[in-house]
């Protein structure tokens, strides 16, 4: 892959955004022998990423019953089989770089009866499926919820760390606090204007997650914004034994070594029709309260923001065919994680290669 000849700084690929699957995609062009450079409009893992409770689950928010229901059996049993292998691809990376991973398991606790069932059938058709999960029929936390599924092998991770050591691992040049502002492709290549800099590539990667359409307004179509929080409690908030997910997947609390728990929660857009950060505050104050009153307290560290979310829930890789040359990869809400190292393969693949991202691809059924 050659570089073009117009003026500003050069290399074979830019990557706009350092988050986790920016971070990922540059690593694997670097080890491939191409000139990197990444474009970050903040601080390397400073959006969604920076976010990101670190809790590495198995499957998709919504459960398997949904997934079945919207996608049908075999898509779905490949969705939750690429989440198994995102995971392990992730702990891999992680024990290669030095970044800490721990295999805690994890539950997802029902709250209500028909997300109890929805839980408990959902087990009974993963297993069918080939997958592992442990139904338990009482609450294994004793706090009132109506059920519980287990995951075994699930784990957390540091995800800013584990980003900011793949970034370091290769020879790829990380501009932070360089907003990419706009994109131009002619017949050298495609230049990229950006805050105090300019570059020159032969292909460019958006992993911007919910701003790619401020660069690609055909994006619209594939990720807007979803609405994300995260908070730190202020002080040891009790004995939680592993990490837990509630809401359906949407709400999740991961404990720390210091006794304190991390909190995240996040919807995708159109959860709520009225100031929809509040409003998801609010659904998370009354979890909270109702079932884990130790962590309803002060949160001093917090932050909230947007998280890219597609319309059918499934992460997106593909080109822009009005810009030769530009590739996406986006849309992981706010529990990518778990696929974040499949997305990055496939981007890759895609470009150098020009392999299918098959079920992740822009030309999925009903798109």
């Amino acid at each position: 892959m050659g570089n073009s000849t117009s003026s500003g700084e050069a290399c074979d690929v830019a990557v706009v955004g350092a988050g986790i699957v920016g971070a990922a995609v540059a690593a694997r062009l670097a080890q491939r022998g191409l000139k990197v450079a990444v474009l970050e409009a903040q601080q390397v893992a400073g959006g969604a990423t920076g976010r990101s409770a670190g809790i590495v689950t198995t499957g998709l928010p919504g459960y398997y019953t949904r997934a079945v229901q919207t996608f049908g059996r075999e898509a779905a049993r490949t969705l939750w089989a690429l989440t198994v292998e995102g995971r392990e691809l992730l702990a891999e990376a992680a024990r290669s770089l030095g970044v800490v991973w721990e295999r805690t398991g994890s539950l997802l606790l029902a709250l209500t009866p028909e997300e109890a069932e929805s839980l408990r059938m959902s087990a009974e058709m993963l297993r069918e499926d080939g997958f592992a999960p442990h139904w338990e029929k009482r609450d294994p936390l004793g706090k009132g919820f109506l059920g519980a599924l287990r995951w075994a092998d699930d784990g957390v991770v540091d995800a800013a760390a584990l980003t900011c050591a793949l970034l370091a691992s290769t020879p790829v040049t990380v501009h932070s606090g360089t907003e990419a502002l706009g994109l131009e492709t002619n017949a050298d290549g495609i230049r990229i204007w950006a805050y105090r800099r300019t570059l020159r590539c032969s292909a460019v990667v958006l992993a911007t997650n919910g701003y790619a359409p401020l660069l690609g307004k055909s994006l619209s179509r594939w990720t807007t914004p979803g609405y994300a929080w995260k908070g730190v409690t202020e002080s040891a908030s009790g004995s939680l034994p592993t990490p837990c997910l509630v809401d359906y997947g949407y709400v999740s609390l991961r404990p720390l070594s210091d006794g304190r728990l991390m909190v995240s929660a996040w919807r995708p857009p159109g959860a709520f029709s009225h100031d929809p950060d509040e409003a998801l505050r609010r659904r998370l104050a009354r979890i909270l309260r109702r079932y884990f009153p130790e962590a309803a307290r002060r949160f001093p560290e917090r932050r909230s923001g947007i998280v890219g979310c597609t319309p059918d829930g499934i992460p997106v890789v593909g080109s822009l065919s009005q810009l030769p040359g530009v590739y996406f990869a986006l849309g992981l809400g706010g529990c990518g994680l778990n696929l974040a190292f499949v997305v990055a393969e496939r981007l890759v693949n895609l470009l150098l290669d020009g392999t299918s991202p098959g079920i992740l691809g822009e030309n999925r059924q009903g798109k």
